[in-house]
Formats: structure tokens, C-alpha cells, sequence
């Protein structure tokens, strides 16, 4: 197949360009990065590398495509994307309108947006695809918006768009920035980590998990356009605290200092710190796919990228 993946170069978009390339599929990717700097794609020779952003896509660039991935997050993350709201709302959410615009006037099979899972939630409980999203923070918000609006492209224009909620995904060449490569970077390094949010937990999905949902996806996606998908767990789907994540890389790593700070936006509900549980059975079922990785497993091939590639980061 022909597949379009918008945000090629990030780390999702580059590890599924990978992915397909050695399944034998066509990828043509676009990205705001250059291709000399797009360093996380192995086989970056052989994908259709388009230099642009998502917001200037054009019907040629949609030439022969069958599927596309918009994975693309937009500028404001979290937690910038909590501390300056118009700067995330005009970042994240109006150039998907532009993109959708497009997309509507192709003949595309299927397009599929990763969303988020952790960002779409705000208070106590079990998380379902059917759980109403209740986010405590602008960046959670407008995930929700883009979800919403994919939909409504399904519903309006009959667009076949699938829409899959991942759980933070983590594993080698993960971003600097997240918790997890944080930490590891820090440990490696010998230096103290600030860790803020310590006791708020999240749902951590390793990221060769991540492909193989998508490898089931792809087999029934004509059954699941329309759909909200949850693409989020690990083995026995343990969700742990900030803190507990941070212990077990420092015994992984050998060593490690970290200091409790305060919590992010978002991060506290009524002064308690997040917590809750998920009940992904729907999508399982559909796609007869688990997490086959526990987060210690994943969390130790995750140390050992980035102590072969520690030459990449400068702290």
C-alpha cells in the first residue's frame, strides 16, 4: 500500500515509516523538518520525503496515497501547552481544519489520527473508548477538539477516519523532553532530575506495542472507521506514579538522583494527584490485540537506546 504520514520525521511518524518500509509498503512522508535532520528515520532513502507543513498539504501531495497518518501533535505540547493556552489552541487545532478541508476532496481509504489518552481525561475513574473526556488543561482540550472534529468530517463528508487514543508512548529514540527519556538522560548523566508531578500517574505504552496495534488496525480498518480506538497499556496495565516510574529506571540505570517539585497544570484534581484505571475491552476485542510488553521490559530497552545514542543529547 501507499501510505501518507504526516509528521514523518517525529517519533511515532518515523518509527511506523520504519515499520511499513519492512513490510514492503510505499512511504511518502511531510514533515517541517529537514530531511538531513529527520536523524530517527533508519531508512529515510527510501521514503518520499515532502519538506512542508501539514497546513500548506495540496491534493498532489495526496496523489496515489491509500492511508495516511496524521501524526503530527501540532507546536504546543504538553506542558507548554498548558502554560500558554492561545498559543496551543492556534497551533494544535485551526491547522487541521485546513488539512481536513483537503483530505475531504481525495479518494484516501482511510486516514487515522493518533490522539492522545492520558491529556483527554480530568478526574478518578475507569477509562473507557465510550468514557466521556473531562480534560483539566488547554492541550488535553484541544486533542479532544481534533477528535471531535475528525468525526464530524466521518459523519458531515463521510470521510473515513479512524480516531486511536494513545496511551504515552516511550521507547528508543522517544523525545528528551518526555518523562521517560528525561529521566534517563539525567541518571546516565549524573545529574539531579526535577521531578515534577511525582505522585500523578499515567499509562505508559511501549512504543513496539504501538506498531503492532497498527499492524491490527490495518488488517480491519474498513470495520473500524468511524471509531474511537485505545491504543494504551502495558502487560497486566499497570499505571504508576511519576515517582514509581522514576524508581525503577534508577535501579535499570544503576544509579540516579531525583528531587520532588511542584505539579503541572492538570495535574492535581480537588488537591489530589491523578489516578484511574482503564477498560480498553472493546478494542481488544475488535482488534485482537494486547500489550505484550510490561513497562519494566520496555523501560530497560528503552536505557539501553539511549546509552548507545547518550551522544545525542547535551544537558
Amino acid at each position: 500500500m501507499n501510505i501518507l504520514i504526516l509528521g514523518v520525521a517525529g517519533v511515532l511518524g518515523s518509527s511506523l515509516a520504519d515499520h511499513f518500509i519492512k513490510q514492503g509498503h510505499n512511504i511518502r512522508g511531510i514533515d517541517i523538518t529537514r530531511r538531513e535532520e529527520a536523524w530517527r528515520i533508519d531508512n529515510i532513502h527510501k521514503v518520499q520525503y515532502i519538506w512542508k507543513s501539514t497546513s500548506d498539504i495540496l491534493l498532489e501531495d495526496l496523489k496515489d496515497i491509500d492511508i495516511v497518518f496524521n501524526c503530527s501533535i501540532g507546536v504546543a505540547d504538553r506542558p507548554l501547552g498548558n502554560y500558554s493556552p492561545r498559543y496551543t489552541l492556534e497551533s494544535n487545532l485551526i491547522p487541521e481544519i485546513s488539512l481536513l478541508e483537503t483530505l475531504r476532496r481525495s479518494k484516501i481509504k482511510v486516514i487515522i489520527y493518533p490522539s492522545s489518552f492520558n491529556a483527554l481525561y480530568g478526574y478518578r475513574g475507569v477509562y473507557s473508548e465510550i468514557t466521556p473526556i473531562c480534560p483539566v488543561g488547554v492541550y488535553g482540550w484541544t486533542k479532544g477538539a481534533i477528535e471531535e472534529l475528525y468525526l464530524t468530517y466521518h459523519r458531515q463528508y463521510s470521510l473515513p477516519v479512524i480516531v486511536t487514543r494513545v496511551g504515552s508512548a516511550y521507547g528508543p529514540k522517544m523525545r528528551s523532553d518526555e518523562l521517560i527519556g528525561r529521566l534517563i538522560i539525567y541518571f546516565l548523566k549524573d545529574k539531579v532530575f526535577h521531578l515534577r508531578s511525582p505522585e500523578s500517574k499515567r499509562l505508559w505504552t511501549f512504543s513496539y506495542d504501538v506498531l503492532s496495534f497498527y499492524d491490527n488496525l490495518l488488517d480491519k480498518f474498513e470495520e473500524c472507521i468511524g471509531s474511537r480506538l485505545v491504543c494504551a497499556g502495558n502487560k497486566g496495565d499497570r499505571i504508576l506514579s511519576n515517582t514509581e516510574v522514576a524508581e525503577i529506571i534508577k535501579k535499570i540505570v544503576g544509579k540516579g538522583e531525583y528531587v520532588p517539585v511542584e505539579y503541572e497544570p492538570g495535574e492535581l484534581i480537588n488537591g489530589k494527584p491523578i489516578s484511574f484505571s482503564i477498560n480498553p475491552k472493546l478494542t481488544r476485542d475488535l482488534l485482537g490485540w494486547s500489550p505484550q510488553y510490561s513497562l519494566e521490559e520496555g523501560l530497560r530497552l528503552t536505557t539501553k537506546w539511549f546509552r548507545e545514542n547518550l551522544w545525542r543529547y547535551n544537558l
